[in-house]
């Protein structure tokens, strides 16, 4: 058993205070995966009018490097929270590194696609070119594909620590805690299907930006969701609490 260091701010103990040569590899690739990113803007403005158009394409840079970041600083709580370099979640964090490298591209495609959309081209460097609706349906199936697969794991990789509470010694609040992670990620995984039902089968001839930026919206849910997932995390923890008194 590693060497307790404390708690993080949720309430679990840090177990993997020390960082792996697992946690390097996936710190690495992330970081390169943010590289991805840059480069897909394009090149060095030379000109006034070329960094202006520039400047357009950040809130979908922006956007993007949100999510991926999002992504990194989950598998960095999850690897503190229990220390687990086990080969099932070696395989899970490496098919986490592929999935990222791989998502890098649509990411930033929808995003730009949908901040172009919303306001009219001008939060967006470059036109995404479409030439057709199923060439629109599949972008956004792919995002969503790469989405689902992303949350999947980390659903994965929190019942794979709930599977080893007690060699673990998880107390009865971090028990809780990772079940709700579970949970989150398994609505996650939901939203993403949403998503990819919504590219696949909405009518998206002659229909209007809004209309047809609903799959890339749908992910808005995510933040609704979230309070209240918490919100049922609170009333689990206060009912513990009760029982133990």
């Amino acid at each position: 058993m590693q060497q307790n260091h404390g708690y993080d701010d949720h309430g679990f103990r840090i177990r993997g205070a020390q960082p792996t040569r697992m946690d390097a590899f996936v710190d690495a690739a992330f970081a390169f995966a943010v590289t991805l990113l840059v480069i897909a803007i394009g090149h060095v403005p030379s000109s006034v009018a070329e960094l202006t158009l520039a400047m357009r394409g950040v809130p979908a840079f922006a956007a993007s490097f949100f999510v991926i970041a999002r992504f990194w600083r989950a598998h960095r709580d999850w690897s503190r929270r229990y220390g687990i370099e086990d080969i099932f979640s070696v395989r899970l964090s490496l098919l986490l590194v592929f999935v990222i490298l791989v998502y890098v591209y649509p990411l930033r495609m929808v995003a730009t696609l949908v901040l172009g959309m919303l306001s009219n081209g001008l939060l967006a460097e470059q036109k995404v070119e479409l030439g057709t609706v199923a060439e629109l349906r599949t972008l956004y199936a792919t995002f969503a594909i790469g989405y689902a697969v992303a949350v999947a794991i980390f659903a994965a990789l929190y019942a794979h620590a709930l599977r080893l509470a007690d060699s673990l010694e998880l107390g009865p609040g971090e028990r809780v805690r990772t079940r709700v992670a579970v949970t989150r990620y398994l609505v996650f995984f939901g939203v993403a299907m949403l998503s990819l039902l919504l590219a696949l089968l909405l009518p998206m001839d002659n229909a209007t930006p809004i209309y047809y930026s609903l799959p890339g919206l749908v992910y808005m849910l995510l933040y609704p969701f979230w309070p209240l997932l918490r919100w049922r995390e609170k009333i689990a923890l206060a009912a513990l609490t009760r029982n133990q008194r």
